[in-house]
């Protein structure tokens, strides 16, 4: 394992040809200055990038009408649909379905026993979020947006899950409690650990050939 950045990062995204991370790079008075920098395959180097580079990125080319719909673009999860649609979710558990003009066209919420999730994935039709508090992953029908299935939750084989990734017929998932990677196969509903670290696990992603976890103190290589 490589540690490839020290510090605080908000979040990976996987990109074409690498990957693009926010981070915390400063304190102000009343506020936190947030910066983006892209770790190319092809060159093997780290940049910096512009705030719109991590947008349409993260959001998609029509990122200039979801944005606004965003309390927080940093800490809000999206999830690029058909047709240039965005499924949005705010820190505080409110979901939103944006057209391609900007327009919500579907609000609700997302809360779970008074607990919003900590990331969502999209996986056949279904929408899947972890729920940190109640250790719990939970499906949701992305048409009706009804609870299908829960995984967790009482003896639950997560710890404080986080960060979600899709990965073929599995999602990963980063446990910051018991600081393991844990891959849940969603045909079968298997469970095992994949992997265990030092510190607690943040997100995990994988970028072409390459895995990227990030930690306490930063993001790594694996």
């Amino acid at each position: 394992m490589k540690k490839i950045f020290s510090g605080e990062v908000y979040d990976v995204l996987p990109s074409s040809n690498g990957i693009i991370f926010s981070y915390h790079k400063d304190d102000l008075d009343d506020a936190v200055l947030v910066s983006y920098k892209m770790v190319s395959f092809d060159t093997g180097r780290m940049t910096d990038v512009a705030r719109n580079i991590y947008l349409i990125t993260k959001f998609g080319s029509n990122y200039k009408s979801v944005v606004p719909s965003c309390d927080n673009f940093v800490l809000a999860k999206a999830i690029l649909l058909t047709g240039g649609k965005v499924f949005l979710l705010s820190a505080d558990g409110t979901a939103k379905l944006i057209d391609v003009d900007g327009t919500p066209v579907w609000t609700g919420s997302m809360v779970y026993k008074t607990h919003a999730p900590s990331d969502i994935v999209l996986y056949n039709n279904a929408l899947w979020a972890s729920y940190s508090e109640c250790n719990a992953l939970l499906r949701y029908n992305l048409s009706t947006m009804r609870e299908e299935l829960r995984i967790g939750g009482n003896n639950s084989p997560f710890d404080k899950p986080r960060s979600l990734f899709i990965e073929d017929n599995s999602v990963f998932v980063s446990n910051y409690g018991s600081q393991k990677l844990t891959q849940v196969n969603l045909n079968t509903y298997s469970v095992f650990d994949y992997q265990t670290f030092e510190e607690p696990v943040r997100q995990y992603v994988k970028a072409g050939d390459n895995r990227f976890v990030v930690l306490e103190s930063g993001l790594y290589l694996i």
